[in-house]
């Protein structure tokens, strides 16, 4: 037998590594927004049915939960109108054919006076989508005209313009059953694809945005999407809306996604890692009905969410029109600004939360800004709190204070959202900022400031401790890489530190240090709390000058929960900015 060269060898191996490699999937890039279905009743969107003729159930076309809610229509002319209550910019629609055959014409209006014809399309029951794109246009109403000689079903409306999913976040309840249904693979919901295999041929930027994909002919046996939700969500209820074949769909969740790098140092999945994994739920469409609806036995709680079909035999494309990954949402939570009086003072407060939660975020990355104004309206003094570990306000009492979350890697809880610091405004319009015990901790200090803002980076001398709330404890664990047990520990001790910076960080260091936390992290942490010295009390002026104290706690003196004087806001207003209710 003659034996190989060893370089020969070597080189066979690397050809099997490398095999082995690309037989992983590589990460799709995070897409930082997506357009939103404005046709869909939602926070984002005040569409309803204006009138409609010849179609039953026509409402289910706006159902922004479910893909497969379904309207029908009879042979002969049909047609519906969608108002979106204001002018909006439209360029792309499309829906799922269920049979019906004929053609379509799709218009658009200011004031349904006169139509502006945008496209004509003729279609057979085989079709199974209808798609429309056109130059992009302001309008107000859209009138989908049918004529038919084959009657069936429609549903997946989409009308997409230049509006995204960019500026709005999503609260549930610990059980995720309270509230309007969401889907949270689509639309507002905050899914962001991470993995589709094999490759879409309409391309992964337009799959991935669209949340449509067209999968080629493969001898892959399944089709597979991931979805990182952003943070743990709560799903009761899983969907498709898909090619028309007989076909088994699963659906997995994990915890955390088994993810390695490749060897160009990029993040990938190996399809293997589902051979160990169970799926939560599982249904066999053996007809071919094209759609699914499934219930699991119990309610799905994790961020990392796999859909995967397997077609009885290998179609020459296998369309998804539609997923969905459906659970309540107790409150949506848009751009929003307020108007107050407090101690004398016209206060504005702006929340604004930021880029999309299911872009690789949590729901922590809101931007609050508190502006003092003066008599014509202009700003007086303003502050800003941003990034990690701020998600809204509550404006209940006779100052204001800057909330945080979850820690995405939960599950929601039922405990309120715990306050990282304290703005109180006094009769002069003077402002001062202080973080909580917890913020603290978390290294929460305003972000920019101008005019008379005076900045105490110590925490209260007394009174102050969330070392019980369940949002504190999780998100604290998590930033300093400790049991929530040692969070609590940790948020106690500042709170017990008479108000010394010094004392307070030197507690949580010792905290992180014997419970085997991550100590680099938790000083780089501390380092936005102790900025500006020990004990020291910054001041921003219209001149931008600062002060600094000396010695230890000398002007760390305890910043009260509650200014001199009364608060005021305004009659029917919901205290917490950050968990409005509005219906999805």
């Amino acid at each position: 037998m003659t034996m190989k060269p060893a370089s020969t060898l070597v080189f066979l191996a690397s050809l099997l590594a490398v095999s082995s490699l690309q037989a992983k999937w590589s990460r799709i890039p995070i897409m930082q927004e997506k357009p939103v279905n404005v046709a869909a009743k939602g926070a984002h969107s005040s569409a309803s049915i204006d009138s409609s003729s010849g179609i039953g159930q026509v409402d289910n076309l706006l159902n922004a939960a479910d893909p497969t809610a379904a309207a029908t229509l009879n042979a002969g002319s049909s047609f519906f109108i969608i108002s979106f209550g204001k002018p909006v910019m439209v360029s792309n629609s499309s829906l799922v054919n269920d049979g019906i055959e004929g053609k379509v014409a799709l218009s658009a209006s200011a004031d349904k006076s006169g139509w502006a014809v945008l496209e004509e399309k003729v279609f057979s029951a085989a079709d199974r989508s209808i798609n429309f794109k056109f130059a992009g246009i302001q309008a107000k109403f859209l009138k989908f005209e049918f004529v038919l000689s084959k009657g069936g079903i429609i549903r997946t409306l989409n009308v997409t313009g230049g509006q995204t999913d960019r500026g709005y976040a999503l609260k549930q309840d610990a059980t995720g059953s309270k509230g309007q249904p969401m889907n949270f693979a689509g639309g507002l919901g905050g899914g962001r694809l991470v993995y589709a295999a094999p490759k879409p041929v309409n391309g992964i930027d337009s799959a991935a945005a669209f949340n449509k994909f067209e999968f080629p002919e493969s001898d892959e046996k399944y089709r597979t999407l991931i979805y990182d939700m952003g943070q743990v969500r709560v799903m009761n209820e899983f969907s498709s809306v898909h090619s028309p074949s007989p076909v088994r769909f699963e659906v997995f969740a994990f915890e955390k996604l088994p993810e390695k790098e490749d060897w160009r140092g990029r993040l990938a999945f190996d399809p293997a890692d589902f051979n160990n994994a169970k799926p939560v739920v599982a249904y066999e469409d053996k007809v071919g009905t094209g759609t699914i609806k499934v219930k699991p036995s119990q309610p799905v709680k994790t961020r990392y969410l796999a859909l995967r079909w397997e077609p009885d035999f290998n179609p020459p494309a296998f369309l998804i029109e539609g997923t969905g990954a459906m659970g309540n949402v107790t409150a949506v939570q848009g751009r929003e600004t307020r108007t107050m009086t407090i101690n004398g003072q016209q206060v504005q407060v702006t929340v604004d939360p930021g880029t999309a939660v299911g872009a690789g975020t949590s729901e922590a990355q809101a931007t609050v800004t508190i502006n003092v104004l003066n008599a014509d309206g202009s700003v007086a003094s303003s502050v800003t709190y941003s990034g990690g570990g701020v998600t809204g306000v509550d404006i209940s009492g006779g100052n204001i204070q800057v909330l945080t979350g979850n820690n995405p890697n939960t599950a929601p809880n039922d405990s309120p959202s715990p306050p990282v610091a304290v703005v109180s405004i006094d009769s002069s319009g003077a402002v001062t900022t202080q973080p909580t015990a917890v913020g603290f901790v978390l290294g929460v200090q305003p972000t920019a400031s101008s005019g008379s803002v005076t900045t105490q980076t110590a925490p209260p001398t007394t009174g102050d401790s969330g070392a019980t709330n369940q949002n504190a404890v999780e998100i604290v664990a998590a930033v300093l890489g400790i049991s929530t047990d040692a969070a609590a520990q940790a948020i106690t001790a500042v709170a017990n530190s008479g108000g010394s910076a010094t004392t307070a960080a030197a507690a949580v260091i010792n905290v992180v240090t014997i419970n085997n936390g991550d100590v680099s992290n938790a000083q780089a942490v501390l380092s936005g709390s102790l900025q500006g010295g020990t004990g020291s009390t910054s001041t921003s002026t219209s001149t931008s000058t600062s002060t600094e104290g000396t010695g230890t706690g000398s002007s760390d003196s305890s910043l009260p929960m509650s200014p001199t004087g009364t608060g005021a806001t305004s009659a029917n207003q919901t205290n917490q900015i950050s968990t409005i209710v509005t219906s999805p």
